[in-house]
């Protein structure tokens, strides 16, 4: 496991995706192979052949990566997988088809073609049921135990048994269960209390030791600890590790000596200036890509209701400025009507047909490129709120001000981990994916992000 931006990184994704790359160009180079030996390959060269199995590398994994398939955390079935995999050399045929016809050099065709398709479903099937039964049999995993029996406790454990096929093997708990204290909930063994810490560890081969307590009277069992840490144990505080692990930073135990004390949060001027440059080349390049789609939308709005095409709406930026986001209306002229500003909900009724398409595409975003121009946005960050919002959540969201200490972004980390948020608590939770990119704030991170924002954009995942 390595470390990207300060979250945990799974070295096995990335092996899994090379490895793939591998088996796809060797497949291409056996279709050549064969044929060549036949002489049914024409002129075509080895090194034609290399530069067409990265053509067939490139449009497979595309897809198996918009399938989700190197989220390794995600299970699947024998019949998912076997359907996943046949939809990525579904797209295979399709994109090889339309390359070979535009660009000939680059494409495949006749028996090495077929050869070559039916070579990458048997190689990927069968690598892919070897390397689930080693993921889920025989891949090492690294034994955590965490300290503590409360709700901080056990949302680490939840994190943990989220990635047991990415090498986290959750041991279970141990600490005291009395005074206030709740039990795991069915997410791991309470193996015993703060004394046994010491047997735990070397009975349970315990390489790790999250301590995740936020209130405690007596205080923390040092010397047990720093026994530990001297015998080779890992002991980690439990905000550092679950923060790697998830990608956002819990706020219901934190005190403000987390941020005031922790690295991140201070941003440069060089980081701020290059970001801002970033943003404005990227969003004038966009307006001139997307242009002729724009005015294909602003027709398709004139034609299906009244009003006007753009939509503007108040929202915070830095340092709680206020300015107005352009929108293609997606909404009847009349939305809110007289029941005040409101969440959109799963298949508003307000949201008019042709509104449905373009905010499933996230088309009615588009005009925001405008605001990145005009400095109210970048092209990455926290996305702004509607004031009548903001008011209501900072008085009930510790630490939520935070959010406008930075510019506000077009995405941000908050929406490719996050679906939309339409209540107090899902708003608390997308807060803290926006505290962990306002922490580790990077040219880095957000081209991470404007790279899973595709994704989302071509899937329609997360909007109404």
């Amino acid at each position: 496991m390595i470390t990207l931006e300060n979250r945990f990184f799974p070295i096995r994704s990335a092996v899994c995706f090379f490895v793939e790359g591998g088996i796809i160009l060797l497949s291409v180079l056996a279709s050549f192979l064969l044929l060549h030996r036949g002489g049914a390959v024409g002129t075509i060269a080895l090194q034609d052949a290399v530069v067409r199995g990265l053509v067939v590398a490139f449009f497979c994994q595309s897809c198996m990566y918009f399938l989700d398939m190197y989220d390794l955390k995600n299970s699947q079935t024998w019949g998912e997988l076997f359907f996943s995999l046949l939809f990525a050399v579904g797209f295979v045929c399709i994109g090889i088809g339309l390359v070979t016809y535009v660009i000939p050099e680059f494409g495949v065709e006749g028996t090495m073609y077929y050869l070559t398709v039916l070579f990458v479903a048997i190689f990927l099937l069968f690598w892919r049921i070897a390397f689930d039964i080693y993921l889920t049999r025989l891949a090492p995993r690294e034994n955590i135990l965490v300290m503590g029996t409360g709700e901080t406790a056990r949302m680490v454990g939840e994190e943990i048994n989220k990635r047991e096929r990415l090498g986290f093997h959750l041991v279970g708990f141990v600490g005291d269960t009395q005074g206030g204290e709740i039990r795991t909930g069915g997410t791991g063994k309470i193996l015993g209390d703060d004394s046994k810490i010491v047997d735990l560890v070397k009975d349970n081969r315990v390489q790790k030791m999250v301590v995740a307590i936020s209130e405690r009277r007596g205080g923390y069992p040092v010397e047990s600890l720093l026994k530990l840490r001297v015998r080779g144990c890992e002991v980690v505080e439990w905000p550092f590790y679950f923060e790697k692990l998830s990608g956002r930073i819990a706020i219901d135990n934190l005190s403000p000596s987390y941020f005031i004390f922790q690295e991140g949060f201070r941003k440069s001027k060089v980081l701020m200036y290059t970001r801002r440059f970033v943003s404005l080349l990227f969003a004038a390049g966009l307006l001139l890509l997307v242009s002729p789609l724009m005015l294909i939308t602003i027709l398709l709005i004139k034609i299906n209701s009244p009003g006007p095409v753009f939509y503007t709406q108040k929202r915070v930026g830095k340092n709680g400025r206020t300015f107005e986001i352009i929108k293609f209306r997606s909404m009847r002229q009349d939305a809110e009507g007289g029941n005040g500003p409101r969440w959109a909900t799963e298949n508003d009724p307000r949201v008019t047909r042709v509104g449905k398409v373009i905010r499933r595409t996230r088309i009615d975003e588009i005009p925001q490129l405008f605001n990145v121009l005009r400095g109210d946005i970048d092209l990455v960050g926290t996305r702004p709120e509607r004031p009548e919002f903001v008011g209501k959540l900072t008085e009930l969201i510790p630490y939520y001000s935070l959010r406008h200490t930075v510019r506000p972004g077009l995405t941000g980390w908050a929406q490719v981990m996050f679906p939309y948020c339409g209540t107090i608590e899902e708003s608390k939770e997308k807060l803290q994916y926006d505290l962990f990119y306002i922490k580790n704030m990077s040219v880095k991170l957000d081209l991470l992000i404007l790279f899973k924002t595709v994704k989302i954009v071509l899937l329609g995942r997360g909007a109404r």
